[in-house]
């Protein structure tokens, strides 16, 4: 996997791991589709919050876009599906 210089930071400041990136991705809670950006967007629930990634696939590898925990998810979502910025994968 390789990171943007913004992921790079998050990851730094929000104690992330590439483990808890790659499960994301691997065995998401739920999978959209960012239509502004062409990126895709994963949720991994971890206990009462949830682990937002952002990422893409360039080439043959993933390039992590951003990421960050959050215990709004559902807003998250709600909020880009009514302005139809994304749409559910999965």
């Amino acid at each position: 996997m390789k990171y943007t210089k913004h992921a790079k930071t998050r990851v730094a400041e929000r104690s992330i791991t590439e483990d808890m990136i790659l499960e994301a991705i691997l065995q998401p809670s739920q999978t959209y589709y960012d239509l502004s950006t062409g990126t895709t967007i994963v949720f991994k629930k971890l206990n009462e919050k949830h682990l937002l990634v952002a990422y893409f696939k360039e080439d043959k590898e993933i390039k992590i876009v951003t990421t960050f925990i959050t215990s709004n998810a559902q807003e998250i979502i709600d909020r880009k599906l009514k302005s139809k910025t994304w749409v559910k994968v999965k």
